[in-house]
């Protein structure tokens, strides 16, 4: 019996060095795992960390290039001047430059050049500092030598083309750019040492790098000394200035780690515990199992419960973890990899790697070849076709396995990185190409000019086509920009419908979009292309409810006629679509050589118009409107005047048109409302003043606002203030307009309509709109005595008049036949040259003076 005991013990298996190893194993890939994923983390968060920086330059150097690059194009329309090199070349104009606001103080104030100066090799003639004109010399603002830059540019072979050099201004970094002052009219080539040099200095101040930080998504975009720069801040030199341009980088990678390793950390501590926890119970066992035989079955459940953690622990990692043999191929995928990719893992089981995943810059293969056990996990960007065919991209880590000094496989983690790439390509696609119609930006264009247009006189004849819209405007502000984003998108879509592939449209920005036409340059075939353009522009726009009419002007410019300069090309496009417009919109014109003074006479006016509205240089004069029968003067109609300081005195039609295609005509029409209730103050009674509102006041401006202020300020009574509103204001925005005019109503003001019977709606309008008067327009009035159907709609007129209870007056009148038959037709009131000419401020008092006195020595 002892005998049988002993033989029992001594058969009994000793398990306990067994579940050591195991227990040593386990935890050894426990901790592998741990390490993998936590170098992952690491490694990601170092990926994202650096394309921070690389994304943070990018945008940065972007900022500083697309700046430079504006203010290039700015000075080349300042230099390729004829006017500017009459006025500059030799003793400077000062009085034109800066007195006249050509080269003055609004360069500052408007375009934030903090120095404008005029030099030459030797002295500097011209000299505007923060917009106030200086004797002083260029050099002692400025940290660099100029005679250099003088040289560089009269030698080099295209004249047109600025410099931009970085320099310090008054101690501050700034960008300098220059170029020499040149005549853009036919005559002969002058001669480069002969030319003054126009430099324009862009001081990089921190409100404008604040404002460029913002247009780029840049955070903090500030200057730093190249001294103070930290180690690995992403920085854009500014050569010798000993500045450099940065911003505050996000760290999205360290915001990551800082999210995620606490809960991490905590799971992990879990993790331990419960593995520790096991560990314990498995050598507990183990030692149960060496007492007693029994307990045998029980050990072994409990090994298999701890590789069912393992295996749990894998396959709940985010990224799909893989091993392969010493021949590469595929011994285990986790379960993460079905989710990814849809495959089964037992379809790519025994499959060489390489079959699955490609790199398109080194063989997977080699790459592996080069890993060794003591580097850290090494990353390659590899592809792969999804279960549904489709293009993926991951992030592939791997490490060798080390078995007796010999590698016998490899094993790491795939994360799947598509939509970074997605991304990438975005953002790549995004700086060429318009956000909302996805047509080619100014970059792309450029790009493909200077590319088109290379081989200049052997290059393929181009036509560059400048398309603006017509009336969008209105639409965008009545409707709101999602309205005015459809517009876009439907134009966008018909452009590319009217060009061939070969053909490019790109969009500028606003309603400006361009079609350069390749291989094409008869005017036949052009003007066919613009008539067909056009028709389909002019198709309506459904958008809701809303049927959208626009149009377009087009103006046309040639490379085998204008030249091979991409720059120039678009110009003279410009200038021939300023053409255009100017003459009725809805067609298209060839660019010209004598536009160029057209636009130079236009700019002149303007920048004259624009003084003379800060100046108030305007007057106003005053035209009585009569009772019938001549006696008794009614209102009195304001009509402004400009008096030009060179030009003299200038009626309306010589610059109002002017100001409705600018800004000018709210401050404009604005002054005529106040001086007009200023001086209707001090005229007797209840005499009204009536005051004319342009179409364009109130598509720019809240005309009711302008006028309550107006009236508020000058105390002038409401009652006694007439508003003249043409037909146009309601063709622009029916429901728009009916809302302002109730508005003006309720302040209290009286509303004519004025040149009535002009339009092809005007009757329903005065059922719609609230109209107090009406004027007949003067040509019915001038043709009255010689057409039968003429007097005919004049009386038709009156007695629709009368029976809205309307007053109405007819304007025009220089006869007294006229004011005769206006009598008998019971006409209420007339205005005109037989009654009253237009008269200025002291006339019109004294005239009422002498009616007054008049008045007195009847009664």
């Amino acid at each position: 019996m002892d005998f049988a005991a002993t033989t029992t013990r001594s058969n009994t298996p000793r398990h306990t060095p067994i579940t050591r190893r195991l227990v040593a194993a386990v935890g050894g890939l426990f901790v592998l795992g741990v390490l993998v994923a936590v170098v992952a983390l690491f490694n990601i968060a170092r990926q994202l960390d650096a394309q921070d920086v690389r994304k943070n330059f990018f945008y940065t150097e972007r900022a500083v290039e697309n700046r430079i690059t504006a203010s290039k194009n700015y000075i080349t329309s300042y230099t390729y001047w004829t006017t500017a090199y009459e006025h500059l070349n030799g003793e400077v104009d000062v009085q034109w430059a800066y007195a006249d606001q050509n080269m003055g103080k609004t360069l500052f104030t408007n375009d934030g050049y903090e120095g404008v100066f005029v030099i030459d090799r030797e002295r500097t003639k011209y000299a505007v500092v923060r917009g106030q004109h200086q004797q002083t010399d260029a050099r002692a603002h400025m940290d660099m030598p100029l005679e250099p830059l003088v040289d560089q540019l009269q030698a080099q072979a295209d004249l047109t083309a600025p410099a931009v050099r970085y320099t310090l201004f008054e101690g501050w970094p700034a960008i300098v750019t220059a170029s020499v002052i040149l005549p853009n009219d036919e005559r002969p080539r002058v001669a480069p040492q002969g030319t003054s040099v126009l430099v324009f200095v862009d001081q990089l101040t921190h409100v404008k790098l604040r404002a460029l930080g913002q247009n780029y998504g840049l955070t903090d975009l500030h200057l730093v000394k190249d001294s103070e720069l930290a180690p690995g801040q992403p920085a854009v030199p500014l050569d010798s200035t000993g500045y450099s341009l940065v911003s505050r980088l996000e760290r999205p990678g360290q915001h990551l780690l800082w999210s995620l390793l606490p809960p991490l950390g905590g799971a992990l501590l879990i993790l331990a515990l419960l593995t520790a926890y096991f560990f314990r119970y498995a050598l507990r066992t183990a030692r149960q199992v060496d007492a007693s035989y029994d307990s045998l079955e029980r050990s072994t459940q409990a090994l298999e419960a701890s590789e069912e953690r393992f295996r749990a622990v894998a396959e709940a990692a985010s990224d799909w973890i893989w091993e392969i043999d010493g021949e590469g191929h595929i011994t285990y995928l986790s379960g993460r990899f079905g989710t990814v990719t849809g495959f089964s893992d037992r379809q790519w089981l025994g499959q060489d790697i390489e079959q699955l995943l490609y790199c398109d810059t080194t063989p997977i293969a080699l790459w592996l070849g080069t890993l060794t056990q003591e580097q850290s996990a090494s990353n390659l960007r590899c592809s792969y076709r999804d279960h549904s065919g489709q293009l993926r991209f991951c992030r592939v880590s791997a490490r060798p396995i080390i078995d007796k000094a010999a590698v016998v496989g490899y094993r790491g983690t795939a994360s799947d990185i598509t939509d970074e790439v997605a991304a990438h390509a975005q953002v790549q696609h995004l700086s060429l190409h318009d956000a909302l119609t996805g047509l080619p930006n100014r970059n792309k264009l450029a790009r493909y000019l200077d590319d088109a247009l290379l081989a200049k006189e052997h290059a393929p004849p181009l036509t560059l086509l400048m398309v603006d819209l017509d009336n969008f405007k209105p639409i965008n502000d009545s409707l709101g920009h999602p309205a005015g984003d459809a517009v876009l998108l439907e134009v966008a879509q018909r452009l590319r419908d009217c060009t061939r592939e070969q053909d490019l449209v790109a969009r500028l920005g606003g309603d400006e979009f361009v079609v350069v036409l390749s291989g094409m340059e008869h005017t036949t075939e052009i003007d066919r292309f613009c008539e067909r353009l056009i028709g389909s522009l002019q198709q309506p726009i459904h958008y809701e409810t809303h049927s959208l009419h626009i149009g377009a002007s087009i103006g046309i410019a040639v490379s085998r006629r204008q030249g091979h300069v991409p720059g120039e090309l678009i110009r003279c496009a410009d200038i021939a679509l300023y053409q255009a417009k100017s003459e009725g919109k809805r067609t298209w014109c060839y660019f010209a050589s004598q536009m160029n003074d057209q636009i130079q006479h236009r700019r002149q006016l303007e920048s004259d118009l624009r003084q003379a509205v800060r100046q108030h240089e305007f007057v106003l004069h005053f035209q009585p409107r009569y009772t019938v029968d001549g006696r008794d003067i009614v209102a009195v109609e304001a009509l402004v005047r400009w008096q030009h300081p060179t030009q003299g005195l200038l009626g309306p039609d010589a610059f109002i048109p002017l100001a409705e295609q600018t800004d000018l005509i709210v401050p404009l029409s604005n002054w005529v409302l106040r001086e007009a209730c200023e001086t209707a103050l001090s005229w007797p009674g209840e005499l009204m003043v009536s005051v004319n509102l342009s179409p364009a006041q109130f598509e720019r401006s809240d005309v009711v606002e302008d006028v309550r202020r107006v009236l508020i300020e000058t105390r002038f009574p409401a009652s006694r203030l007439e508003l003249e509103i043409t037909e146009n204001v309601m063709l622009n925005d029916v429901d728009g307009a009916l809302h302002t005019m109730n508005a003006l109503k309720e302040l209290g003001v009286r509303l004519n309509m004025d040149d009535f019977g002009t339009g092809y709606s005007s009757l329903g309008y005065l059922r719609t709109y609230p109209f107090d008067g009406i004027k007949i327009d003067k040509r019915f009035i001038a043709s009255m005595s010689n057409s039968s159907n003429d007097r005919a709609v004049v009386q038709a007129i009156i007695n629709l008049g009368k029976a809205m209870g309307l007053t109405v007056t007819a304007e025009g009148v220089e006869t007294l036949a006229q004011l005769g038959s206006l009598g008998s037709d019971q006409c209420h009131e007339v205005q005109g040259y037989f009654l009253s000419r237009p008269i200025d401020k002291q006339a019109f008092a004294h005239l009422l003076q002498d009616r007054q006195a008049l008045s007195k020595t009847g009664s």
